[in-house]
């Protein structure tokens, strides 16, 4: 395994009728670690100088649970059905042993995980999260939901969620914003350069009702 955040192919993989999206860079040796993101997070919403980071000695596999952006089926709408899609992927992988990641939303699902599937889990790293009935974790003020549930997120509502409001965290979250549009940009700009190829070996009427197919 090679690769890194920006350069890692998205792939498919099915278990009990659900094609699950997900991508895997980083060392061939060690525990894999599968993260698990936040409400309304895929794979692209991660911080490639974290997950390039763990990816130096480690395999990573980033993941979209059910429903979420690319991957098929219908989301669940409870903790322990999104548990319950993880252990399905992770046992598509054929992987008998893994570590967890799980942020906000995604800390949730891997405390659910672990209990689960005990056996399937080595060790769990819970990031801006909180157990179940923990304090502050039953409800949030209505601006946290007026900027979690905007259908096109902007820049403004991602450093309100999850950026203190100084300028030292709020400068952190938009260099943070800057990264994870690195891997969009690259494959923008790959597009581009295939497109320009086909351009120059199609007849102009070819070129233009179909575009060729890409992964990202």
């Amino acid at each position: 395994m090679t690769n890194t955040h920006n350069t890692a192919r998205t792939q498919c993989i099915n278990a009990n009728g659900v094609s699950y999206a997900y991508r895997c860079f980083g060392t061939t040796s060690g525990t894999p670690v599968v993260f698990l993101q936040h409400f309304r997070g895929g794979l692209d919403n991660w911080d490639p100088k974290v997950t390039d980071g763990f990816a130096t000695d480690r395999p990573i596999i980033l993941f979209n649970n059910a429903g979420v952006e690319s991957s098929g089926g219908e989301p669940s709408n409870t903790v322990s059905g999104m548990a319950k899609h993880v252990v399905a992927f992770v046992n598509a992988l054929g992987l008998t042993q893994i570590d967890l990641l799980g942020f906000s939303l995604g800390g949730f699902v891997a405390q659910e995980v672990v209990l689960q599937t005990p056996d399937l889990i080595r060790r769990v790293i819970l990031a801006g999260t909180g157990p179940q009935g923990g304090e502050g974790m039953d409800s949030f003020k209505p601006k946290v939901a007026e900027h979690a549930t905007q259908e096109t997120p902007v820049v403004e509502n991602f450093l309100y969620l999850f950026f203190a409001p100084n300028e030292t965290s709020q400068a952190a979250g938009r260099a943070f914003w800057e990264r994870r549009h690195g891997r969009a940009d690259r494959v923008s700009r790959l597009r581009w350069r295939l497109w320009g190829r086909r351009q120059m070996l199609l007849p102009a009427g070819a070129w233009f009702p179909k575009r060729p197919a890409m992964d990202n």
